[in-house]
């Protein structure tokens, strides 16, 4: 089985502009597969990162960590978290995943906050994922970025104050969003 490159990714945790009391963003890349065919497929999926993970000076290595999850099409989720700066050594992601016929999984990379931050974390990474399933796999994908929006000021890590807006947007995919291996 060969990985087929389907789209770039960004993940980010950072205040919108460089000056106080403007929101602060989490941004988060996600995949929605869905097995086309009427037989079970198993699949993985790899996140390669491009070299240099960004982190504010502020930021302390153990204050943030990358989530990667996905939900089965019953609604049950699977997480794995990865410290920031060991996400962009090697490609990570998920192996062997079985996607049941006609099934839709959806998955995702998010940063979270870990521990207590003293600075306002900014930080974030970039690079592209790559898909794997046997030959003669039809699945469909659909690549998106979410953000969610809040009014953290500094004082406490972002999520202690309601959310002031949310945003979803596709991400244009290599090869269409029929993926055949």
């Amino acid at each position: 089985m060969a990985f087929k490159t389907i789209a770039s990714y960004e993940v980010l945790a950072q205040f919108i502009a460089p000056v106080a009391n403007v929101p602060y963003v989490q941004q988060g890349s996600f995949l929605q597969i869905s097995n086309l065919d009427a037989t079970d497929k198993t699949i993985d999926i790899e996140y390669v990162g491009t070299p240099v993970f960004k982190a504010s000076s502020g930021t302390a290595p153990n204050t943030v960590t990358l989530f990667a999850n996905y939900i089965t099409q019953n609604g049950i989720a699977s997480a794995t978290s990865y410290p920031a700066n060991e996400f962009l050594i090697t490609p990570v992601g998920f192996k062997g995943i079985p996607i049941p016929a006609r099934a839709t999984f959806l998955f995702g990379v998010q940063y979270l906050l870990t521990g207590s931050a003293t600075a306002a974390p900014s930080i974030d990474a970039r690079g592209f994922i790559r898909l794997q399933a046997p030959p003669g796999t039809k699945l469909l994908v659909l690549a998106t970025t979410r953000q969610v929006f809040t009014n953290f000021a500094g004082d406490g890590p972002p999520g202690t104050v309601p959310d002031i807006s949310e945003s979803a947007y596709p991400v244009p995919l290599v090869s269409g969003p029929e993926v055949s291996f």
